[in-house]
């Protein structure tokens, strides 16, 4: 009687287990391509791949289970998704079907290279799953209209938490914009700001209460939060994703456990709040996950290797690199990492500082001008770092002297001058390469009526290496065309070495 009991229990348990077991199916879909006319988007099926490799990484789907499709037809998603519902039917047991699409829409349909799926089809093929719980996402202009959203503002986080079997069932629906609005991409990122944020919260940074796990009102709510905080200063407006759901169930519908160890898998730390971007390699690395949290000790679960991470503050930006092993957690340490700041920063972007000021002094050489030989050269000026572009004023020295029939001669030149230049920020120093205009005023100290005026312009270079505090020495050179009255145009160049100052 004891074995029988033993084994029933045993039984019992199995079948309890078999029965919790969800099994987890997802069709990921990215089309850059509309209808004709339309801009060819360029991060959408890019999108698509990245959030297929989070749901593998993370959301406990087995490969054969997860079907990433791009530059598709109408044709192919219905194909798939009536293909993918016989699957989950034909299998039985509760399952999960998670569906997500990046690329053109309006309000009715999805644009797919040249054909057009109606959004109601969509979600009807959706809702006639036979999976206990199905998550549609779409991330493509217009798509709130398919959650009954007519617009949107900024309001608290909210939190899909529905109490009152096994885990969530029913329907959800996420869009990335609401009825009438744009769904933007973005460069720098590499993604659209929507799909960004959600593979971000997928890999931990939306796990507020720190279970290592990510529910679908977490991942929504950062998602939500983040792309309209980013998307509030852009040209087309701010974005707003926007819900529908139709879940029951005891929990909240887990998307993704970051926190779970898994093979050839490690996790980033980060024990100070504050505002952290990931990129997967070098600095100038794809980018993998963002993270913005007012809690210490947030994590992400990213694939071991080597990482770039740049904390963001108000006016400045700390930079480090940390490497991710696997069943381990790396912390993210200020100390450990580089402060950018000024100049710098500016051309990086990602703070509030817009522009920096700095003052600069030099002294160097002109060359030999008119066959009057060299002059001692010094300088003075002030420049305004940009994202794009950097602007001097300089004024500028030169004392030469010259010997006209074995007599020696002093002469001056006083100039006034304008740079553009482009900088380019390399490890340890910024080269800048651009156009000097300007104009010059010569002078014989010797005679009082012996006096000229005339223009000048040519290119310039210049390096600037970062030495202490807020000081830099300053490395710049130029070739000068001169435009004088007396209809000469001799050329001449000038180097110099000095200090700048910014502030």
């Amino acid at each position: 009687m004891r074995r029988l009991a033993l084994g029933f229990a045993f039984l019992l348990a199995l079948g309890t287990s078999a029965r919790a077991e969800v099994t987890r199916y997802a069709l990921i879909l990215g089309a850059n391509s509309g209808d004709p006319g339309e801009v060819v988007l360029r991060y959408a099926e890019a999108d698509a791949q990245r959030i297929g490799r989070v749901l593998l990484a993370v959301g406990g789907f087995h490969s054969e289970d997860v079907l990433t499709l791009t530059d598709v037809r109408a044709e192919d998603v219905r194909r798939a998704l009536i293909g993918l519902n016989a699957r989950i039917r034909q299998a039985g047991g509760e399952a999960l079907l998670f569906v997500f699409y990046s690329g053109h829409a309006d309000a009715e349909n999805l644009h797919l290279g040249g054909t057009r799926l109606p959004t109601g089809e969509l979600r009807g093929l959706v809702v006639g799953s036979a999976a206990a719980a199905r998550v549609l996402v779409l991330d493509a202009c217009r798509s709130g209209a398919l959650t009954r959203v007519k617009g949107g503002r900024q309001g608290p986080n909210f939190d899909i938490r529905i109490d009152p079997p096994l885990g969530a069932q029913g329907l959800a629906i996420l869009t990335s914009s609401a009825a009438g609005e744009d769904s933007q991409e973005s460069d720098q990122l590499g993604a659209s700001f929507f799909t960004h944020y959600l593979a971000s919260a997928f890999l931990g940074a939306a796990d507020r209460d720190q279970d290592g796990r990510v529910t679908l009102g977490e991942a929504f709510a950062y998602a939500s939060e983040r792309t309209l905080n980013a998307t509030a200063g852009t040209v087309a407006g701010p974005q707003h994703p926007t819900y529908r759901l139709d879940l029951g169930g005891r929990d909240d519908l887990v998307l993704t456990r970051p926190g779970a160890q898994r093979q050839s898998f490690g996790l980033l730390e980060f024990p100070v709040a504050g505002s952290y971007l990931v990129r997967r390699g070098p600095e100038d690395g794809p980018v993998v996950a963002e993270l913005a949290t007012e809690d210490p000790g947030r994590r992400l679960t990213l694939e071991a290797g080597h990482y770039h991470v740049t904390q963001r503050a108000r006016d400045h930006l700390l930079e480090g690199e940390f490497v991710v092993l696997t069943n381990t957690a790396t912390r993210v340490r200020p100390e450990q990492m580089r402060k950018v700041d000024y100049a710098r920063v500016v051309r990086k972007g990602g703070t509030e500082r817009a522009f920096a000021l700095s003052l600069f002094a030099s002294a160097g050489v002109r060359g030999d001008m008119l066959d009057l030989g060299p002059a001692f050269r010094t300088e003075l000026g002030g420049r305004v770092d940009l994202t794009a572009l950097s602007l001097e004023l300089h004024l500028g020295f030169s004392q030469f002297q010259h010997m006209i029939a074995r007599s020696s001669l002093n002469s001056r030149e006083v100039t006034a001058s304008a740079v553009g230049l482009r900088a380019f920020d390399v490890a340890g120093f910024t080269l800048g390469l651009g156009i000097e205009v300007g104009a010059a005023w010569f002078e014989n100290l010797e005679a009082n009526d012996t006096s000229s005026a005339g223009l000048f312009l040519g290119p310039v270079a210049q390096l600037l290496i970062p030495l202490v505090w807020r000081l830099d020495l300053r490395l710049d050179g130029g070739l000068t065309t001169y435009l004088l009255e007396s209809g000469a145009t001799p050329v001449s160049y000038r180097a110099g070495a000095g200090l700048a100052l910014y502030f």
